[in-house]
């Protein structure tokens, strides 16, 4: 009976070759962890959610094709709009219309989602850790999906209105 064995020098010249690949496939999988703005992202929202407790006023500019856009004083209570005045329209924001306009915490979840289904997406952080400036295109080639948020003035705890 004859036994086969293995072709020794093959084998040290495919050794080699099969790591060099593996070392340029490797790279390219989220094998390692994280990439770096999701660390950036959390980094963020642990200091946010460290210097508020989900109650805050805000100003909102915001820019798209969709309800609610412009210059707007938002006051969230436990984590959810309660109030809103449009600064362009000088009046308050129908009730019916504050589901539409993003907390900061729904800020932190529109941007984890972007940096996984946008085509292009950037982000400006407070020293506070919440996004200053959002800009979003989710599909490059469509007309009208962009998405523009800049937070500014946020103060933690209730505001009173007139």
């Amino acid at each position: 009976m004859k036994r086969l064995t293995p072709n020794r020098p093959i084998l040290k010249r495919l050794i080699p070759i099969c790591l060099l690949m593996a070392c340029s496939i490797l790279p390219a999988c989220q094998v390692f962890g994280p990439d770096v703005p999701l660390d950036v992202l959390s980094k963020n929202r642990s200091t946010w959610d460290t210097w508020t407790e989900g109650t805050y006023s805000y100003r909102l500019l915001r820019g798209c094709f969709c309800v609610s856009s412009g210059m707007m004083w938002v006051q969230v209570m436990d984590h959810e709009v309660v109030y809103a005045y449009s600064e362009w329209e000088e009046r308050p924001v129908p009730q019916d219309q504050l589901a539409y306009i993003e907390t900061i915490e729904s800020i932190f979840d529109m941007i984890k989602r972007a940096e996984k289904e946008a085509d292009e997406w950037d982000v400006e952080w407070a020293d506070e850790g919440y996004p200053s400036r959002v800009s979003i295109d989710w599909i490059k080639e469509a007309i009208d999906d962009e998405m523009y948020l800049e937070v500014s003035d946020v103060v933690p705890g209730y505001a009173m209105t007139d």
